[in-house]
């Protein structure tokens, strides 16, 4: 998916991963939960709550290869809301 096709309020996997490198750390859970719209592209949606020091951060992803990948690569235990 290209970045310039993402709905304003959500991220890609090229930013959680940048937000990874610059020392964020992702809290366990990842919460899944189906997409609002009906005729939406994506079945589901990912959210990740990250932490940096106090500072907290949700980043918001939409289902496709990339955050599949990602987590296939990352272990994370998963809540379906």
């Amino acid at each position: 998916m290209i970045p310039e096709q993402i709905r304003p309020g959500y991220s890609t996997c090229s930013q959680l991963k940048g937000m990874l490198s610059q020392g964020w750390c992702i809290e366990p859970p990842v919460y899944v939960r189906p997409h609002w719209r009906p005729r939406s592209r994506h079945e589901n949606t990912y959210h990740f709550v990250l932490w940096n020091g106090t500072r907290v951060h949700l980043v918001s992803i939409p289902d496709g290869p990339e955050v599949q990948e990602f987590l296939a690569e990352n272990p994370l235990p998963t809540d379906k809301l």
